[in-house]
């Protein structure tokens, strides 16, 4: 069956274009937050020499890129226009999946990877350069599941290469055979089959297991995140993590760091919200065991492609909006599918489409500068020290010193003993006394 009639095969281009618009705004954006500790002050991403001495170390082909852009240029646009360009090439290679595998018309199924690329959510994977490792990663995501779907002798093997590739890029990407096993049983393979396509792509995940659990600097990000918390502070935190994703699913305005707190306790509401979750989840696992649910299958999707990060093992922070870039398809394909037996599909679609658009040009204005986005992330997580201490250094940065000062002074009594905001509130009125008046 041809994707789209001979009169129709323009509208991808034309689409794609319109979406490309819609971004270019991420262009324009400096380095931020993270950027600086991974690219900017990180000397072995600073040319390929630099980067081969540093191996071997984590997410070598990550880095790689980054030695590729800054040997081309150190200035932010070349780290922005890859994102980008991968951010589009992931929605390619979305759409020429979601033609092959999902029960959607063509035009339906455009609309659905239209949606996904153009989710304001979607900024802190793209516009964030230091997001790169999530874009990238799912880059080989998509990719393994195109040439799954292919169904060819060769396509186990190149799945395997495209988890490898992705696990040199993020190590989250042990799920990768999960995903594909999820992907191939919901078009209808059998047991047999399935297990034949993911066996090459869980050796690769388990010699990576090996190798993380050997390589010093994989086993110390091993160690230091189960001391982090206890497994039933875990499961707290992750049920309040989780509570907020599925929100900022149909949230306008994203967050770069949500105050979010591990409660000190179990409460009958969070026991209820944990119990739900869980539930929830087995019910979807059955209806796509027993009767291969698309529309359970897309709660599966998002649940697997976030455990890695919000599961088991343990992270600083509860939830980042970047880890919902490749997960938030899967509940996108949920609401595209319900749409379908709605009688006014076709208005609310257009609508959200627009409304979409109109957020990720909003969003990517906070992007415009340091201060800008530290300014309204102080706006949505006032209560947070790490927020106010980042826009002292944003004020700083800008040649704001009351800015800072009033910024470094709230942090402080936000949180006593986090010693930062003191320390850069101590050289901030350094400079001041000993700068000419």
């Amino acid at each position: 069956m041809n994707f789209l009639h001979k009169g129709q095969r323009w509208l991808p281009f034309v689409v794609f274009s319109l979406i490309g618009l819609a971004w270019l705004p991420s262009l324009a954006g400096p380095f931020q937050f993270d950027d600086y500790n991974v690219i900017v002050n990180h000397a072995p991403v600073h040319s390929l020499a630099a980067w081969w001495q540093s191996m071997p170390g984590l997410r070598p082909l990550l880095k790689l890129t980054y030695a590729l852009n800054w040997t081309l240029s150190p200035a932010p646009f070349g780290f922005h226009l890859l994102n980008l360009l991968l951010h589009l090439l992931n929605g390619a290679l979305l759409l020429a999946l979601a033609r092959r595998t999902l029960p959607l018309a063509s035009p339906v199924a455009l609309f659905l990877v239209a949606l996904w690329l153009l989710h304001p959510v979607q900024t802190e994977a793209v516009t964030y350069i230091a997001g790169r490792s999530v874009t990238l990663s799912t880059t080989f995501l998509f990719a393994g599941l195109l040439v799954l779907a292919n169904a060819r002798a060769e396509s186990p093997l190149w799945a395997a290469l495209c988890t490898a590739m992705a696990l040199a890029v993020r190590e989250t990407a042990w799920v990768f055979p999960a995903v594909f096993a999820l992907s191939l049983w919901l078009r209808g393979a059998p047991a047999r089959e399935v297990w034949k396509a993911v066996a090459p792509s869980l050796f690769v995940v388990v010699v990576a297991l090996g190798i993380f659990l050997v390589e010093p600097h994989y086993r110390g990000m091993i160690d230091t995140s189960f001391s982090i918390r206890s497994p039933d502070v875990q499961l707290r935190a992750q049920t309040v993590a989780h509570g907020y994703l599925l929100g900022q699913v149909f949230s306008l305005s994203p967050n770069i760091d949500p105050d979010l707190r591990v409660p000190a306790v179990w409460t009958t509401a969070l026991a209820g919200q944990a119990l739900v979750a869980v539930t929830g989840l087995a019910i979807a696992l059955l209806l796509v065991l027993r009767r291969r649910s698309w529309l359970a299958g897309g709660f599966l999707w998002y649940a697997l492609l976030l455990l890695p990060t919000n599961g088991l093992m343990p992270r600083v922070d509860m939830a980042s909006e970047r880890h919902l870039y490749a997960a938030l398809f899967g509940l996108l394909w949920c609401g595209v599918l319900l749409l379908q037996s709605v009688r006014w599909r076709a208005v609310i679609g257009t609508g959200v489409v627009l409304l979409f658009t109109v957020a990720l040009a909003i969003r990517n204005e906070d992007y415009r500068s340091e201060l800008a986005l530290w300014a309204r992330t102080s706006q949505q997580s006032p209560g947070k020290a790490r927020v106010w201490n980042n826009l002292g250094v944003a004020c700083g940065l800008a040649g704001a010193p009351d800015c800072a000062d009033e910024a470094f002074t709230r942090a402080m009594r936000l949180d006593p003993h986090d010693p930062r905001p003191a320390v850069n509130r101590h050289f901030l009125l350094h400079r001041r006394a000993s700068s000419p008046e």
